[in-house]
């Protein structure tokens, strides 16, 4: 087996999945609850673990006992489906209990059985971690050589990306606070974090009708699904003062962290594999994960832009009070 765009994207995700998943579910955890860190990591951990479970089925094994490619692993590919979709129906019945339970078997399968498996150093995908990538082994079990392929990485990353993301990184955790905010700053930002994100498909693939369809066809979908979900508790829009009290979360620090670090590892995978601009399933895949963080940002906009739209409600009670009638 060879790496290959499709390999580069299913390892990704795989690994950013296993590490997103223990925070989600330490935000549920104990005495301190932190529902709105558990809902961002959740989305994340989501999202991983769908662009994992595709890209799994699109990667064949012969070398192990296999049906057209597909190994007894594969089927952790629909099992984490089932795991994912009987978790949130759970969650819409309100079933807390039932929900926790899915997720701690899915997260439990799908990331360190089949990760423990896959990224054992005897096999493929374990040695290009452990050793390509981190520098702890090498072929023949000899002190490993050099700097590993993250630390060449790191050291040839222009500094101004660390200073753009340490302003991310501001950005991200002033939307952690409750606060009162304008109209303007309710559009500006899905609108220039969705334009960073177009930004960074073009400069990568260029005006690619596939690549860009997927974009598009994500975003509208997230954008779709999300302003279908109700609003945080703590939201509403004051018309006297044209403002909107908007409750503090981590859901846009993981979703500008998204398209940072899609970004960063579109780009890095292109310097270390110019041939990867042509590959239309690394070119989808890129297209649709940008996509997927702007819906979801411009969905969260849009429902409080709605709020400012919806009329004023009716007063409870008659303008004039009425006088009691006494009986005689």
């Amino acid at each position: 087996m060879q790496m290959s765009p499709t390999i580069a994207v299913h390892m990704t995700a795989a690994l950013g999945a296993t590490l997103v998943g223990p925070l989600a579910l330490w935000a549920r955890q104990g005495r301190t609850q932190r529902p709105r860190l558990h809902r961002a990591f959740g989305y994340a951990w989501v999202t991983l673990m769908v662009v994992t479970a595709v890209s799994a089925l699109f990667i064949r094994d012969f070398n192990l006992p296999n049906i057209g490619g597909y190994t007894p692993i594969h089927l952790l590919v629909p099992a984490a489906f089932a795991g994912m979709f009987g978790a949130f129906w759970f969650l819409a019945q309100g079933n807390i209990a039932r929900h926790r339970r899915y997720m701690l078997i899915t997260y439990a399968s799908a990331s360190l059985v089949a990760g423990g498996f896959t990224l054992l150093p005897n096999r493929y995908l374990g040695n290009l971690v452990w050793g390509q990538w981190l520098g702890l082994i090498s072929p023949h079990n000899q002190p490993p050589q050099g700097t590993s392929v993250i630390g060449q990485i790191l050291m040839n990353t222009p500094l101004w990306v660390w200073g753009l993301l340490a302003a991310l990184l501001v950005l991200g955790w002033s939307q952690t606070r409750s606060r009162s905010v304008g109209l303007a700053r309710i559009t500006v930002l899905p609108l220039g974090l969705g334009a960073f994100s177009l930004y960074g498909t073009v400069s990568a693939f260029g005006a690619s009708p596939t690549v860009l369809g997927s974009w598009l066809a994500a975003t509208a979908l997230l954008l779709l699904i999300v302003t279908q979900m109700p609003l945080p508790a703590g939201a509403h829009y004051d018309s006297a003062k044209r403002r909107f009290q908007r409750p503090g979360s981590w859901a846009p620090m993981v979703l500008i962290m998204g398209i940072f670090l899609t970004k960063y590892i579109v780009g890095v995978s292109l310097v270390m594999h110019p041939e990867l601009k042509a590959n239309a399933t690394f070119g989808l895949a890129a297209g649709t994960l940008y996509g997927v963080f702007s819906g979801i940002f411009a969905g969260r906009s849009l429902r409080l832009i709605r709020l400012a739209l919806r009329p004023a409600a009716a007063p409870a009670h008659p303008a004039h009070p009425v006088l009691p009638v006494l009986n005689a």
